[in-house]
């Protein structure tokens, strides 16, 4: 009887011991936002100018009970883009061209938890960093990067430019495009000690964004008005701002949509500036006059 006691309380305290201690696994990077490219991990692409955000995240050991934590070990990240304690890549690059670099996953270290006993992992990832879009007849100017010299020598090895626009050995593509479209081009950097470290991205160009001055048909106090703003060469979603005037009261422009559209309150002339703002980070103004009769106005 006593044997049999015995084995019970050793069952149950193996029982506790599993539901208390979380299973132990080797720690290691999980499947996404960076995914599996033969001996290293590709994340998501990031332009010149543009903000890029992601976290990286961890799997086993002794998370996600407790915090992951990450370490940038050797190699280097895109200019403008720093790694966080807690795994989080932010920044906004700003030079074109391909990084590789390692980082160290670990478990928390030193542990809030008895049970954890921490862990670590390292992983090779690369970020490559692509040109912003260009917009025909406005100048354009942008940088390349390597990581792997401190002084390299650019050359074109397939591709072409778009016209008007150049590449300097020194690593700057400038110049004013003078013809739409997409052109993909390969580019190769030669460091002092001969290695060779190529970069391909598409430049795009494209056609200007506009908002011309915009004079709204007349509106009448009390009647429900109903209009949108036109914008010409937009790329993707467009976004609208007042950036000096206001509207009638009872009046507003969506965002989203750019719809200029309610119930004017009172007679008046209205003079604004509106912003629009395109996927592609391109910027353009507009003007809008908007004139509110009274009811019983005949003009």
């Amino acid at each position: 009887m006593r044997a049999i006691r015995y084995l019970v309380v050793i069952a149950v305290a193996a029982v506790v011991g599993a539901t208390a201690v979380p299973d132990a696994k080797a720690v290691r990077f999980a499947d996404s936002p960076c995914l599996e490219a033969g001996p290293l991990r590709v994340c998501p692409e990031a332009v010149v100018g543009q903000h890029y955000a992601l976290k990286l995240e961890g799997d086993g050991g002794c998370g996600p009970a407790l915090p992951y934590q990450y370490r940038l070990l050797n190699g280097a990240l895109p200019p403008g883009v720093t790694l966080s304690a807690d795994g989080h890549l932010t920044g906004t690059p700003t030079v074109a061209g391909t990084w590789d670099f390692w980082v160290e996953l670990s478990d928390q270290d030193p542990p809030s938890a008895s049970w954890c006993r921490p862990v670590r992992s390292e992983r090779e990832f690369r970020i490559a960093v692509g040109a912003p879009a260009a917009t025909l007849g406005v100048p354009y100017s942008v940088s390349l990067g390597a990581a792997s010299a401190d002084a390299l020598t650019w050359s074109l090895v397939s591709g072409s430019l778009p016209p008007g626009i150049a590449l300097d050995p020194s690593g700057v593509v400038a110049g004013t495009p003078t013809s739409p479209g997409g052109y993909p081009i390969v580019l190769s950097a030669v460091g002092r000690d001969g290695q060779e470290t190529r970069i391909q991205f598409t430049l795009t160009v494209y056609a200007p964004l506009k908002v011309g001055s915009i004079r709204f048909p007349r509106m009448r106090v009390g009647r429900s008005f109903r209009a949108r703003m036109p914008v010409q060469g937009a790329v993707g979603s467009v976004s609208y701002k007042v950036i000096s005037g206001r509207f009638p009261t009872g009046v507003r422009l969506d965002a989203a949509t750019g719809l200029v559209r309610g119930m004017p309150h009172r007679a008046g002339l209205f003079r604004l500036t509106v912003q629009v703002a395109d996927s592609v980070g391109r910027y353009a103004t507009g003007s809008i006059v908007l004139t509110v009769r009274t009811r019983s106005s005949k003009r």
